[in-house]
């Protein structure tokens, strides 16, 4: 094993459901993103030690503070490198992952992803989030939507809770000044029918920084003229 193998392994350790099988394809998914960031940008981090701790350790975080397994399917909105959701389908393969990307490039990326590590149970959309959720296929069809690094939680909102059935919610995971964002928010919470339900900090190893997950429920029916056409939520906040 090697010393890259040892670190990761290492770090994971807080995570049994990740056996020998999966750290495998955590270890080859990770290092298909650093080697494709040299190219394309993918992420801002390019060291091995921060790519496990930032990307990895924080992605699968979640599972140690819900039910993960109880949702048959995710949608990950702005999935980027595939982060959080690549983790969490290698993970949870019985679950089924949707990767929301508008970037072409970036879901070049994560349809590679899929095919280099055999991932059946994640599903690629090249698309904008608002132009999506106007689709009666996925509107209102998800019982979770994750979003990481994506847009300040009135933006957000927005975006991802047309996608959540009644009674589902939105993973959002947030850095150390996430309640300025989420006193900004309170009116888009009461305009689309969404309540925060957990707020769970934690310190991420080797004082790499805090992290904030918030976990929001939608109480009602997403109302029709959300979301507003594209680029209208980022410029024009509820």
């Amino acid at each position: 094993m090697s010393k890259a193998q040892q670190f990761m392994k290492g770090i994971l350790q807080p995570f049994p459901e990740v056996d020998q099988v999966k750290q495998e394809k955590l270890f080859a998914y990770l290092n298909l993103v650093l080697e494709t960031n040299r190219t394309t940008n993918l992420t801002a981090i390019t060291s091995w030690e921060e790519a496990v701790i930032k990307h990895l350790y924080d992605s699968l975080f979640v599972i140690r503070l819900t039910a993960w397994a109880q949702w048959p399917k995710i949608l990950d909105l702005g999935s980027g490198a595939g982060l959080p959701a690549v983790p969490l389908a290698i993970t949870y393969p019985q679950q089924t992952y949707y990767l929301l990307e508008a970037s072409r490039k970036k879901a070049d990326f994560l349809h590679i992803v899929k095919e280099k590590l055999e991932l059946d149970n994640i599903v690629v959309l090249n698309e904008r989030a608002e132009n999506l959720a106007r689709q009666d296929s996925f509107r209102g069809q998800y019982p979770m939507v994750t979003a990481r690094a994506v847009a300040e939680l009135a933006v957000l909102l927005e975006l991802t809770i047309p996608f959540c059935e009644t009674g589902g919610g939105v993973m959002a995971f947030k850095g150390p000044n996430y309640q300025a964002e989420l006193e900004k928010a309170r009116q888009a919470q009461a305009i689309l029918n969404t309540v925060l339900k957990e707020e769970n900090s934690y310190q991420l190893p080797l004082d790499m920084g805090r992290r904030t997950l918030l976990y929001f429920q939608k109480t009602g029916p997403t109302p029709e003229k959300y979301p507003r056409r594209p680029g209208i939520p980022a410029k024009r906040p509820l």
